[in-house]
């Protein structure tokens, strides 16, 4: 199937989603709310996110449930996406749902490292009911790490958990945690092998930045903060980043000063990565990400690079309003709230 024909469909539903994004207009009068109630009756009279609020009281709604209604955005919208492909793509769609189950994966992990009672946590899952095929009840009734070992038997995450014992998850929780990365990661480029050589190709150069960010962004944290061994923090980096190898990565790893290191390492690739504060680092790598997208975007190519791009646009908007809900908990105003966010204003 040629490629015009293959995203004919899909290009137009992209059309329309990214026509419904918010605009300035609407992130200043997110801006002058003072409550989280205003942003939700605001989002349900004035937005897209109508009908994902359609069945709710925003009169009454409280920052975390508004916060977990539309982290589920992204997830029902892939839903919808995935019907307007075939074969190969729904597959690899499907793979990108992966990311939500291993979130949710990640909570059940910290519930049983807290020794929280996991039916606490239900409402916070965020994963695609449609196409999990995870058995999420009985995983909430689990007691010990061996026994969701062994409820993840014969699924692609069983070997993220090989040898962690309860004692290891305690001290070692982002250990696994890593590996659920890695696992995501590592099956997402696998099913992105099996399409077009331009799709193919395109998704390389994408998934790659994304994974030389997130390593760049853990050596960063790993040295400066946790205090791990070179060998350790070497071990979990992913595999498959854009412009940085598994040499390039050790030169980082083995430095003794991680931002000097990191800093000049970046301006070649990632100009402006680091900032003088840690907190905005993040920020910055996903406003990078943006822009990345957003000149993809621009290309408006018949290809699976417009589905990529508005994805990540509708993941960064939602993202971006959780910021603004989280400021007014905080009451951190105006341009103090933008230097947050990961649109451009």
């Amino acid at each position: 199937m040629g490629s015009v024909t293959r995203f004919a469909a899909l290009s137009t539903k992209l059309d329309a989603i990214m026509g419904q994004l918010l605009d300035d207009r609407d992130y200043e009068n997110l801006f002058s709310k003072d409550t989280v109630v205003e942003i939700g009756r605001y989002l349900k009279e004035n937005t897209h996110y109508s009908e994902l609020l359609r069945d709710v009281n925003v009169e009454e709604i409280h920052r975390g449930d508004l916060n977990l209604i539309l982290s589920k955005k992204i997830v029902i919208m892939l839903e919808k996406l995935i019907h307007y492909m075939n074969s190969d793509y729904k597959e690899f769609m499907k793979a990108l749902l992966m990311r939500y189950e291993v979130e949710d994966l990640k909570l059940i992990l910290r519930g049983i490292s807290r020794n929280e009672d996991l039916k606490t946590i239900k409402y916070l899952f965020i994963h695609s009911d449609k196409f999990s095929l995870l058995d999420y009840e009985r995983l909430i009734n689990v007691s010990s790490i061996e026994d969701m070992v062994a409820l993840l038997k014969d699924t692609p995450y069983q070997e993220a958990f090989r040898n962690i014992t309860k004692e290891d998850l305690k001290t070692r929780e982002f250990h696994a945690e890593m590996n659920l990365d890695f696992i995501y990661f590592r099956n997402l480029m696998k099913k992105s092998s099996k399409l077009s050589n331009e799709d193919k190709n395109i998704l390389k150069d994408v998934i790659g930045i994304n994974i030389d960010l997130i390593n760049l962004q853990w050596i960063y944290r790993a040295k400066k903060y946790y205090g791990l061994m070179p060998e350790e923090i070497l071990n979990y980096t992913l595999p498959d980043g854009r412009k940085y190898n598994f040499t390039k990565l050790k030169v980082l790893v083995y430095s003794e000063d991680p931002r000097e290191a990191i800093s000049k390492s970046v301006e070649k690739y990632y100009k402006g990565l680091l900032t003088e504060d840690d907190i905005y680092i993040e920020r910055k790598i996903d406003h990078f990400l943006y822009e990345v997208f957003k000149k993809t975007d621009k290309s408006n190519s018949m290809n699976i690079a417009k589905l990529i791009a508005v994805i990540h646009f509708v993941e960064f908007e939602v993202r971006d309003i959780v910021t603004i809900i989280e400021a007014i908990r905080y009451d951190i105003k105006d341009e103090n709230v933008k230097a947050f966010l990961i649109r451009s204003f």
